[in-house]
């Protein structure tokens, strides 16, 4: 991985932006496989071999990006949400984000448990287009937090409020058992 680069000085956006630069990190070791059955790279063999192995890396993928998701519907979108409401606007969406991202997610891993042995691969390329969604939304989701929500809570909270936000968030989005 190459060396990260931060947009903000702040040390809870500095925080958010590390993880959201993590989770793109492990995204990235995954969606190789999704672009491979858009380009119709797989045999039928080689298809069943890269949907277990996809289901396997989103599964490794799911409990960190839950972490992070969680931790900014608990403490982060509350905070900012004082401010601005939640009603609509900004955080109602980020949060809508999180269902939809949660749902193609579920949705591929629900799919993928059983046996593949009678999927054709074109049944295999409709399955792993869930994945291909939740990359793309999930990609789109960092941007607009990035680029809206976080300049809010740089621009809206006062300084014990970004304390307390940094104390609340500090917190690892990856177990022990993810890093062994």
């Amino acid at each position: 991985m190459s060396q990260a680069t931060f947009t903000f000085n702040l040390p809870i956006l500095r925080l958010l932006e590390n993880e959201h630069q993590y989770l793109t990190y492990v995204m990235n070791q995954w969606h190789p496989i999704v672009l491979g059955f858009e380009r119709n790279q797989y045999s039928v063999k080689e298809g069943r071999q890269a949907v277990k192995e996809l289901r396997q890396q989103i599964i490794q993928f799911m409990e960190p990006l839950k972490n992070h998701m969680e931790k900014e519907e608990a403490y982060l979108f509350p905070a900012i949400a004082k401010y601005i409401g939640n009603e609509q606007g900004p955080i109602l969406a980020v949060e809508e984000e999180h269902e939809e991202i949660d749902a193609y997610l579920n949705h591929f891993l629900h799919h993928s448990r059983e046996s593949l042995q009678d999927l054709r691969l074109q049944d295999m390329k409709q399955l792993v287009q869930d994945a291909g969604e939740a990359f793309e939304i999930i990609t789109i989701h960092f941007v607009k937090e990035q680029s809206i929500v976080f300049p809010m809570v740089r621009d809206m909270l006062n300084k014990e409020e970004q304390d307390k936000l940094m104390n609340q968030l500090y917190t690892p989005i990856l177990s022990l058992r993810d890093l062994i």
